[in-house]
């Protein structure tokens, strides 16, 4: 093999990868509508990664997120998460990522006793106080039990105290919780 099919080899093989990699479309559906500001550079971690982040007691900062190749978190966004192998893939997924790209230590989380108050059929009075304090009527056509698992994950961690949670009000909205027009 001489240097010219070398570097045809090598462009194949980059191209192979990049045509396994998932289109911005495709990533972008996973993603709910108050994440679409960041959907094409995945700058922030979106609520899909921060729940099985959870899932799989793996601590992630944001700082470590960015420092992640844009096919590492697209992938990590879309890589499926079924109950049987799919939850040791992830882990393993991520782990390889932190170590190798974001070139930190791997945190594992404790068990946390959060998914007790946000994964029940009752509005936690965390979020119930939230909507108060932004002057928000939960009055949509949907509730807090018809919600899945990711959409009570999501309104919780954005209650969270101490942060300014400007996509609280959208993501009520979104999942119908909230009838009234929400200004940002």
């Amino acid at each position: 093999m001489n240097i010219a099919d070398l570097g045809d080899a090598v462009r194949q093989s980059i191209s192979a990868q990049l045509d396994i990699l998932p289109p911005i479309a495709e990533v972008s559906s996973l993603l709910f509508n108050f994440e679409s500001d960041y959907a094409k550079t995945l700058c922030c971690m979106p609520m899909l990664v921060r729940y099985r982040l959870d899932e799989c007691r793996i601590k992630l900062s944001l700082q470590d997120w960015q420092t992640l190749d844009l096919a590492t978190r697209k992938r990590l966004i879309t890589e499926d998460l079924d109950p049987l192998v799919g939850k040791r893939r992830y882990r393993h997924l991520l782990v390889q990522a932190i170590v190798h790209q974001a070139k930190t230590r791997v945190v594992r989380m404790p068990a946390s006793q959060e998914e007790l108050e946000w994964n029940c059929l009752y509005l936690p009075d965390r979020v119930r106080q939230a909507a108060v304090d932004k002057a928000l009527r939960l009055d949509g056509p949907r509730a807090w039990s018809e919600l899945n698992a990711l959409q009570r994950f999501t309104l919780f961690k954005l209650t969270r105290p101490g942060h300014r949670n400007r996509n609280f009000p959208l993501a009520l909205r979104e999942f119908g919780l909230c009838a009234q027009s929400v200004q940002t």
